[in-house]
């Protein structure tokens, strides 16, 4: 076997087994979004008018799993 043909296959082999790596490192974590809005209105009467104001808030929370 030729040096080239063995620098050749050893290069292969560590492409292949950092692929499986990469892959097996993929499958082991998982991300998950979580959206909360929130609304608020506060009403006001005097008289013959209304007053009215409304606030919304927004959370987006991200949780990030790991596999054990």
């Amino acid at each position: 076997m030729t040096p080239d043909k063995r620098k050749r296959i050893i290069e292969t082999l560590i492409t292949a087994l950092l692929t499986c790596a990469a892959i097996a490192f993929g499958m082991t974590s998982c991300k998950a979004w979580r959206t909360i809005t929130t609304t608020s209105t506060y009403v006001q009467k005097h008289d013959s008018t209304q007053t009215s104001a409304t606030i919304t808030t927004k959370t987006v929370e991200e949780y990030t799993g790991v596999k054990k």
